[in-house]
């Protein structure tokens, strides 16, 4: 049912400069293999790199047989190339003294040499392909210790060490507010950075840490790829901050612990409003309402320790909506639900929709209302679970699909990027029964610029958080169709093909943005308004669109229905976990 999509490299005599652009224009094949260097992205940016003039003379850049001599190992102890790695040695001294660094009286110079002379300021790694910056970007244990010790940040705030500074202080802003500006210079100052006084606002800090912070390189950040000439080609490690724990052999995952799981790509899939939901979650940490409050578990014995964390009732892995309203878990039985859902959680979920709540998605909710009222324990509710995930992974393959046919237009419809124009603030917050509960919700418009970083921010991550999904190499899920469901599927593609002389313009350059990945959220920010005015002038085309999409995962949800007693759905035991 599965295979590897891996690109053609390009004719190695007409590589370009970018070599993201050259990337992006290649023919997609399907092939069981990877290629020699690695993932296809890495193989193509290593050939760009070895024609690029700035590594002009590197010695012995090609093997016997006319491979790329992307290594020089020390330890070479006989053969042709042995001396490879003491002639480079001495290239990186002369390239070091042609810009203005003395190698013998300057420290770190050889790794202050290939930062300044790396061409992109980007690149791929060589296992799984992901883009990083080479700039001290990325948050690292010294910057996790401090966080953690703010007793609103918990378990259901992810961290990862390949997420960047910037991306990590908005997803801050948006569950906390201005809570967390009185905490950022303690978080970001050390001994020889102390940062200054700023405006409690987004925008003002995330200059300061693009402009200033970052170029500092401090300890608190640690960058996409450690320096490494002259053992590579372009003087960075081949694996990124992103596989180094797992591809490289002298690093552990105690050492680059990740958090952040495919959850995060299904926040930006889901429907609701994922602003007010966001500040919700952030209310239970800071908010002594919810803090003095015990887990839904409580009364059914064992510890649980207070205070708790929000939990999605509906597990937006699954497609329930991102919407504002939690139940409170401690620590262990949040973690211990995972991605699944037991009786309660389903009889909860219809008790919210029966109060007029819209609790699932529009792609999962054919299935869900087929088999809702089926489950009566807990061996149907983990059923349902599986059956769930199963469309969920369907769903994200058509919009895969979708992204591999160029309608970034169309699928930037789909983000709920509205919600962004206004702050919510909660009115009358109160707990019943262990569930959070608000009497109204009053929304204020937000600043212009404030609202554009938003949008941008979540158009960037939701494109890469997607092209990053469908990278994983082996997922425990199958991809359900049928006639009718492929048909309607396809209908939607022409739609998009009629519509694409309206939006190709706008789709190209959104294609382009995303091949351009150090700047690209500022290049999105110029197009918000453009976007939003294509998005709204031909809705109802859009519509027309997302309703064979709907019609096609109907016929998913009908399917699935018919399997609710195969036996890769029933469960002998309700301990069992969803993977």
């Amino acid at each position: 049912m599965k295979s590897a999509k891996i690109a053609v490299v390009p004719d190695f005599d007409n590589i370009i400069s970018d070599y993201k652009s050259d990337y992006s224009d290649q023919n997609i094949i399907k092939k069981n293999v990877k290629p020699k260097y690695g993932d296809a992205a890495f193989l193509a940016y290593s050939q760009q790199i070895v024609k690029h003039p700035n590594y002009a003379g590197m010695p012995d850049p090609f093997g016997e047989k006319g491979e790329i001599q992307w290594e020089a190992p020390s330890n070479r102890a006989s053969g042709k190339f042995k001396h490879t790695h003491q002639r480079r040695y001495e290239w990186w001294k002369n390239k070091a003294r042609s810009i203005g660094i003395d190698p013998d009286t300057e420290n770190a110079w050889i790794s202050k040499t290939a930062k300044i002379i790396h061409p992109f300021g980007v690149k791929p790694c060589k296992k799984c392909g992901k883009e990083m910056q080479l700039s001290y970007s990325y948050p690292n244990e010294h910057f996790f210790s401090r966080i953690k010790k703010l007793n609103y940040i918990d378990e259901t705030f992810e961290l990862s060490q390949n997420e960047h500074i910037v991306d990590l202080l908005t997803r801050l802003d948006d569950r906390f507010g201005e809570k967390i500006y009185s905490d950022l210079s303690y978080l970001f100052s050390t001994k020889f950075i102390t940062t200054p006084e700023l405006p409690n606002n987004l925008e003002a800090w995330i200059e300061y840490l693009k402009e200033q912070y970052i170029p500092q390189e401090s300890r608190m950040l640690s960058p996409g790829a450690m320096a490494n000439p002259p053992d590579r080609f372009d003087g960075f490690h081949s694996f990124n901050r992103c596989c180094r724990s797992t591809a490289d052999k002298g690093r552990t995952k105690e050492n680059l612990k990740s958090y952040v799981t495919d959850r995060r790509v299904f926040e930006y899939w889901v429907d609701g409003d994922w602003v007010a939901a966001d500040r919700l979650m952030g209310q239970v940490r800071t908010n002594d309402i919810f803090i003095k409050e015990e887990c839904l578990n409580t009364g059914n014995g064992g510890l649980h320790p207070m205070p708790c964390q929000a939990d999605h009732i509906g597990p937006i892995s699954l497609g329930f909506s991102h919407r504002p309203q939690f139940q409170l878990l401690c620590k262990s039985c949040n973690s211990a639900k995972n991605n699944r859902m037991y009786l309660s959680d389903v009889t909860s979920l219809l008790e919210a929709e029966n109060e007029g709540h819209t609790v699932i998605s529009w792609f999962a909710e054919e299935v869900w209302n087929r088999l809702k009222h089926s489950v009566d324990d807990t061996e149907k509710a983990l059923r349902l679970s599986k059956i769930l995930r199963d469309n969920r992974h369907t769903y994200m393959n058509l919009l895969k699909k979708i992204l591999d046919e160029g309608y970034y237009t169309f699928l930037a419809s789909l983000l709920h990027l509205e919600v962004a124009n206004y702050t919510p603030e909660f009115e009358g917050l109160y707990i019943s029964k262990h569930v959070t509960y608000f009497k109204a919700i009053k929304k204020s418009k937000r600043e212009t610029k404030y609202t554009i970083v938003q949008k941008a921010r979540r158009i960037r991550i939701a494109f890469t958080s997607l092209n990053d999904y469908h990278r994983k190499e082996s997922r425990n899920a199958f991809i359900v169709s049928n006639e009718l469901s492929e048909n309607y599927f396809s209908e939607a593609m022409d739609n998009l093909q009629s519509l694409s002389t309206v939006t190709t313009s706008l789709d190209e350059r959104i294609a382009g943005i995303m091949s351009e990945n150090s700047n690209s959220e500022n290049e999105f920010r110029v197009i918000i308004l453009e976007l939003q005015e294509i998005i709204t002038r031909n809705q109802e085309k859009f519509n027309l669109i997302l309703k064979n999409l709907m019609s096609g995962m109907s016929e998913i949800g009908k399917e699935l229905e018919s399997s609710w007693t195969n036996d890769r759905y029933v469960r002998s035991s309700p301990d069992d976990i969803i993977e």
